[in-house]
């Protein structure tokens, strides 16, 4: 048995040693957070460190020469020592300067930290005592544009706010977080219409992402501004360029390319994400997916659509947390969240003028065609933006068989979104709407029952779908301590399914409509070492769907979730930074839908510590609960789909995971590497997945617990001298179902492979050309599918490993203007996501990319 399953046995076996072993990890870091501290009050009080104006001052009078005044920069991790100049270079370090203007940063006197509510500019070097030299420096890529300003730390003199406390969100509160590894990254450096670093000399770019690092925000974690390096949580920063560079149509296909996060495709254009394993078969309802901070989860089947009907055009960045998220978010924030933050007219508006127009067009095979384009403008307190996103494509021939003479022509798509947003100081109103038409084909030949049920190649079956999202949101400083925001949304869903009646051979419609109204209030307090967040939201869901239990109606069919929250953050000393939340939500579901009252009410609560035990070393733990209540169509759904059967039940427990993590963050090399190791556990109860009942209908049951143990390795590094950035992440999984009863035996989670290697590169070619390749190998793992035999035998079906990879290369032509090559499933590999639905072949497509 291996390691990490016996400590789980122990565990759940009650065992207080190991199980007390997990929960100190949280003592652990505050024992040493506490002594470090206490050490830091005896030691003799040090002078704080100068500003950038005073260190200005003194090199003045050192060289007796006036100097020119620079322009006050964010803070950068200085060198421990001066580099000598007979040292061997490494790779890591930036070449020669050659440009006389430009001097590297003098180590003892580091810039002190500034930062501006719009852009984040590299960091200027300091002169050397020579006649007036003028230092040169370049603005930083849009990347690192709309950082807030951060408080003071560790006795380094901060800015005065202009009208804010540094630490308050300057806009929406989920607007400006920042990149979380070594950059550049590969088009945001070299993209169209950005300053280019290298304009400035090599040590530009050195500067930028160093600068970048130390000052990163994310917003997701707490709701509210944080500096990155004192989130607990596992958080990436994904920015859109890099899903861009993914060649991908769709977020399931963009986001597999990342650590943590699972994506896979199956029968009828079913797509599922997951993340840590914690997965379901083909419904993404065990990670919530916001845009803005709104849910953008289906009313009935509590997933999100990570396929062509949620384009990922208007995209300035994606966060995503790996670990439990109902502590601020409730149910479906299981096992992660991810937050789509799109661009604000103020994104696409360069300075001094008052509009901003970009679009991008993209042809390639099987008659695939995208048009994105976007206008932004102001007029006076007035901002606006409109867009529109068009895709069309005949889709993978996947299921031709010429021994029948059979060609596959149920691939196609066609989508159409248009949306806008209006800002008028402190108000915003945004609105999408989206038309989508898909074929749905069914699958391969075979006699799998799972959530298709006894799939075949379905020729005619399609999908239409609509979907009306709108928003208003509000937000305010109220005094110079307190911030309050509030919104309020509206989703409507119409999805009209025509299924082929295998026995009349005609087309069936089938038609689900769903609403959801929401609101949310919350505030945030900022003290001098507290920080805390605290508010309510409310969700109302109807659903109108034909295929429900007897005994059900369509009113019947409802749900109003009620939750409030508080998370706050402390900090005692520089480098100790301790967190808690908890959240309780209350459900209002009819009793014959849901009878288990007693889980209709569910407390979440989370505790952490951040432990920066140097300025390159950092320690992490936190403990988190998250729930996630059963779907309407969990309870109530009663749907024949070809030749199968699924039904829901309403004695169905709600699930919850309690997850432990360990985390260590070290930036080696002057930053310019990071090494990054987690260990997580978690142990879900009350698991809820279809459980074969006989013949060819199955039912959602709570099928038992599971448990997971895992590890994440990451490794990043960045290397100016080649103007070039290289992520490489391993993710290890132990993960298990435990079914109920003593006689049955645990095994494998579906969907959860034991290995997962993600390999990514990106580099700039001079100042106009850009290579990204990104690499994903992901080992053998059950399908939750079954075969059954002519004999009547059910038996599991179990996927071999694949290896895929996509590469983007391009050229800036010009500033408005860059062209690009994508390709997709380099190798061609053949292979299967989910069982009897093949991965598309090889794909080339061309893109041209405007901006004015």
């Amino acid at each position: 048995m291996s390691w990490s399953r016996r400590v789980a046995a122990m565990v759940l076996s009650g065992q207080r040693q190991t199980r007390g072993l997990l929960r100190l990890s949280l003592a652990l870091c505050l024992a040493v957070g506490l002594g470090s501290g206490a050490a830091e009050a005896q030691a003799p009080a040090k002078p704080p460190k100068a500003a950038a104006g005073d260190a200005k001052a003194k090199a003045k009078a050192k060289a007796g020469k006036g100097l020119k005044k620079g322009k006050n920069t964010p803070a950068t991790a200085a060198p421990t020592t001066a580099p000598s100049s007979t040292s061997t270079p490494s790779p890591f370090d930036a070449p020669p300067v050659d440009d006389p203007t430009v001097t590297p940063p003098t180590p003892e006197e580091p810039p002190a930290s500034s930062s501006s509510s719009h852009s984040i500019s590299p960091v200027v070097p300091e002169p050397a005592p020579e006649p007036t030299p003028s230092s040169v420096s370049a603005p930083a890529p849009s990347s690192l544009s709309g950082s807030p300003a951060l408080p003071a730390q560790g006795g380094v003199a901060a800015p005065a706010p202009t009208s804010t406390p540094s630490n308050i969100p300057n806009s929406a509160p989920f607007a400006g977080p920042e990149g979380n590894r070594p950059l550049p990254p590969p088009s945001s450096m070299a993209g169209v219409g950005l300053d280019d670093p290298l304009s400035s000399g090599p040590n530009s770019i050195e500067s930028a992402v160093n600068q970048l690092l130390s000052e990163a925000v994310v917003t997701t974690a707490g709701k509210r501004n944080q500096k990155l390096q004192d989130v607990p949580l596992t958080v990436a920063w994904i920015p859109a360029e890099e899903l861009e560079g993914t060649g991908a149509f769709s977020l399931c296909e963009a986001i597999q390319y990342f650590p943590g996060l699972e994506c896979r495709r199956g029968a009828m254009r079913k797509v599922a994400v997951s993340a840590r394993g914690l997965g379901s078969n083909y419904l993404s309802n065990r990670l919530l997916l916001l845009k803005d901070g709104r849910p953008l989860t289906d009313p009935w089947t509590g997933q999100f659509y990570a396929d062509e009907t949620t384009p990922l055009t208007n995209l300035k960045q994606v966060e995503v947390i790996r670990g439990p998220g109902s502590a601020l978010y409730g149910s479906n924030a299981f096992s992660g969240v991810i937050n789509l933050i799109e661009r604000q007219p103020s994104d696409l508006i360069q300075e001094g003028r008052d509009f901003g127009v970009d679009g991008r067009i993209l042809a390639g095979q099987d008659n695939t065609f995208r048009v994105q384009s976007t206008a932004a403008g102001r007029m006076g307190p007035v901002e606006a933006l409109a867009s529109y996103y068009g895709f069309t494509s005949d889709g993978p021939q996947l299921f031709n068989d010429a021994r029948v003479n059979r060609v596959d022509t149920n691939e196609d798509s066609l989508v159409h979104q248009v949306s806008g947003k209006v800002k008028v100081k402190n108000f915003s109103l945004d609105a999408d709407y989206t038309n989508a038409n898909l074929g749905r084909p069914g699958g391969q030949q075979i006699s799998t029952v799972g959530n298709c049920g006894r799939c075949h190649y379905t020729p005619d079956d399609n999908e239409h779908v609509e979907n009306l999202n709108a928003s208003a949101q509000f937000d305010s400083q109220v005094t110079d301590n307190v911030r309050v925001f509030g919104q309020g949304y509206a989703f409507f869903k119409r999805r009209k399914i025509d299924l082929k009646n295998m026995v009349t051979e005609e087309l069936q419609p089938t038609l689900g409509k769903r609403r959801r109204f929401g609101g949310e209030v919350r505030a945030l307090l900022t003290l001098e070492k507290f920080n805390v967040t605290f508010g309510g939201d409310i969700k109302d869901d109807l659903v109108n769907n034909q295929n429900i239990l007897p005994g059900l109606t369509l009113d019947d069919t409802k749900e109003t979730i009620i939750g409030g929250f508080v998370d706050a953050e402390f900090r005692p000393m520089s480098k100790l930074v301790l967190s808690a939340g908890a959240r309780y939500d209350r459900y209002q579901i009819p009793e014959k839908v849901w009878a288990v009252s007693e889980d209709k009410g569910q407390l979440s609560p989370r505790a952490s510590i951040v432990f920066h035990a140097t300025d390159d070393l950092t320690l992490r733990t936190n403990y988190g609960r998250a729930f996630r209540a059963p779907t309407l169509a969990e309870l109530a759904i009663n749907q024949q789909m070809y030749a199968a059967t699924l039904l829901g039940a309403s004695d169905l427990r709600a699930e919850t995971l309690d997850t432990y993590e360990l985390a260590v963050d070290f930036w080696p090399f002057q930053r310019r590497v990071r090494l990054t190791a987690t260990g997580f556990y978690n142990r879900a109860q009350n698991f809820i997945n279809q459980t074969l009942m006989f013949g060819s209908t199955s039912q959602f049951r709570n099928i038992g617990d599971a448990r997971v143990v895992g590890a994440e390795l990451e490794a990043a590094a960045q290397i100016p001298s080649i103007n070039s950035s290289f992520d490489v992440a391993y993710q290890f999984l132990d993960a298990e179902s435990v079914p109920y009863g003593e006689d049955v035996k645990s095994a494998q989670l579906d969907y959860a492979p034991q290995h997962r290697l993600y390999a990514r590169a990106r580099t700039n070619i001079g100042k106009v050309g850009f290579v990204e390749l990104y690499g994903l190998y992901v080992g053998s793992r059950f399908d939750p599918g079954f075969i059954v035999e002519e004999t009547g035998s059910v038996e599991r079906v179990k996927l071999p490993g694949y290896v895929t990879a996509s590469a983007r290369v391009g050229v800036n032509v010009n500033e408005g203007v860059s062209v690009s090559l994508l390709g997709t499933n380099l190798f061609d590999s053949k292979y299967e996501e989910s069982h009897g639905f093949p991965a598309p072949p090889r794909g080339v497509f061309s893109e041209v990319k405007l901006r004015y």
